[in-house]
């Protein structure tokens, strides 16, 4: 049997040498985004204007510049399923000042001062880079050799530079990393005018609901455009120990969007309640405990949203434990959806009595004929059931719901499965100003208080109304050692019961 070369041989050296420098200047090899990035990218194949909006050190900037190289290259990898470029393409990338744009977005495309080649494009693909006369250490412009033949370019510039300074040219690609002034964002759209060209969006939302996030967030405002939002749990290389402490170090204020890409709000929460007070993970459902469910009709570029509360009515606690909310204007898709709740009341709001266009019949007319159990009634208090004396005369009053449900947050007992992301984001943007609240992502928030002021109607639901399988669970392999009822379980991988 041949023995093995020794380590100090000047072959295995050279060797090793060369793979240290493989890596080090073939990057985009290795590059493996998280799901939520994965998921950015994947838009790309369908939707022109796609913003990944994530906390701090998240990664956003880090998958912006690899899919960025990519474009520039040519260089799919296999597992690529977002945009493509078949040939040399022209390229802007855009930051805040020339120095950020330098010490961020150039070092994790090209790499460190100095070290030209070491970032996402590949040392070999790089033919030509320009300094900039400006700051030391920058480059204006790159040219990138493509797989196809012929040379991309990518033009760095800057916010700080002005309006100006983004006029007057064509371009197939754009990369905002960090939120544009508006003026620069509409510029940047018409400079993919004349190519039919696309762009993508890398930032954390710290100016709030501005008029460039409310283009994307809560609801795209165009079919060519998506929005990805990336939070603490989706960034896998902060370890899960340190969540608390990177929450600690910033303000309140600023936590949701520094943590969980949630744009900073610009007055109070409707719900100031700390999320942790009232989230808990998946838990059994007895078969005792009554279930109402509440729904909002969708309208104009507001989805139909529906919420499942479970009861304990043991310890008068309630539970969010399910959730729908989607955009499509069938009334269908939202009655299959929520079938699942077969057999649950279903709260509504005043508008069910309208007629729906279609069907000349009355919207919660049309879902009870399609098997949702819906009640008689809108929801409304009862004289005895109002929490607030003063708003008896209104029965459907939102600031009672409102009061209510803050009211058994603050108490313990109201609580939410940890796993409806839907319902947390809203929750996290439920908010007033100037003592109004704001109806933009609301909707299951309308259908959780609609169901909390008519849980005087909750039922207990038979068995056997639910599925009794789903991907990734097994009724027949559950550990009843811990007492879980086999035929009435909660699963929090699909969100919904069995």
């Amino acid at each position: 049997m041949p023995s093995m070369p020794s380590l100090d041989t000047k072959v295995l050296q050279s060797k090793l040498l060369e793979a240290a420098r493989r890596m080090k200047t073939e990057r985009l090899w290795a590059y493996r985004p998280y799901p939520k990035q994965a998921e950015h990218h994947t838009k790309g194949k369908k939707y022109r204007k796609r913003l990944l909006m994530a906390g701090n050190q998240q990664g956003k900037t880090e998958s912006g510049t690899a899919e960025d190289a990519f474009h520039l290259t040519g260089l799919y990898p296999e597992w690529w399923t977002g945009l493509r470029f078949g040939k040399p393409i022209r390229m802007w990338i855009g930051g805040n000042t020339a120095t950020t744009v330098r010490d961020v977005l150039q070092r994790k495309l090209l790499g460190a001062q100095g070290e030209l080649g070491t970032g996402w494009i590949p040392k070999t693909a790089i033919v030509h880079a320009t300094p900039s006369r400006g700051v030391p250490g920058a480059y204006d412009f790159v040219t990138v050799s493509h797989v196809s033949g012929g040379t991309s370019v990518v033009i760095f510039k800057s916010y700080e530079q002005g309006q100006e300074k983004w006029q007057a040219d064509s371009i197939d690609f754009l990369h905002f990393d960090e939120e544009p002034p508006p003026e620069i964002w509409t510029e940047g759209m018409a400079r993919l005018t004349a190519t039919d060209g696309s762009m993508q969006l890398t930032f954390t939302p710290l100016k709030g609901m501005s008029s460039v996030v409310r283009e994307f967030y809560p609801n795209p405002k165009g079919e060519d455009m998506a929005v990805t939002r990336m939070g603490l749990k989706d960034a896998l290389h902060i370890a899960p120990e340190r969540h608390a402490s990177i929450l600690a170090q910033y303000p309140k204020h600023e936590r949701d969007a520094r943590t969980e890409g949630i744009p900073v709000l610009g007055s109070g929460a409707v719900f100031p309640v700390e999320r942790s007070l009232i989230e808990v993970h998946p838990v059994p459902i007895q078969k005792h405990w009554k279930r109402i469910a509440g729904m909002d009709f969708g309208r104009g570029d507001h989805p139909t949203a529906g919420v499942c509360l479970a009861i304990d009515s043991d310890l008068d606690i309630l539970y969010v434990v399910d959730t729908h909310r989607d955009t499509d204007p069938r009334m269908v898709i939202h009655a299959d959806a929520m079938r699942r709740w077969l057999g649950v009341p279903v709260a509504w709001p005043k508008d069910g009595h309208s007629r729906e266009p279609n069907e000349g019949q009355k919207i919660a007319d049309v879902y009870r004929q399609k098997g949702l159990k819906m009640l008689p009634e809108h929801a409304q208090y009862t004289q005895e059931s109002m929490p607030l004396a003063q708003d008896r005369s209104n029965m459907v009053s939102v600031e009672a719901g409102l009061f209510e449900m803050l009211t058994r947050m603050q108490d313990g007992r109201f609580k939410v499965f940890s796993t409806l992301d839907g319902w947390w984001e809203e929750f996290a943007m439920y908010h007033r100003v100037d003592g109004k609240i704001v109806k933009q992502l609301d909707d299951l928030m309308d259908a959780t208080r609609y169901a909390v002021m008519a849980r005087r109607f909750a039922a207990a639901v038979r068995q056997g109304n639910y599925p009794t399988r789903v991907a990734g669970y097994d009724p027949f392999n559950l550990p009843s050692a811990r007492g879980f009822d086999r035929e009435n379980v909660f699963s929090s991988r699909e969100g919904r019961f069995h």
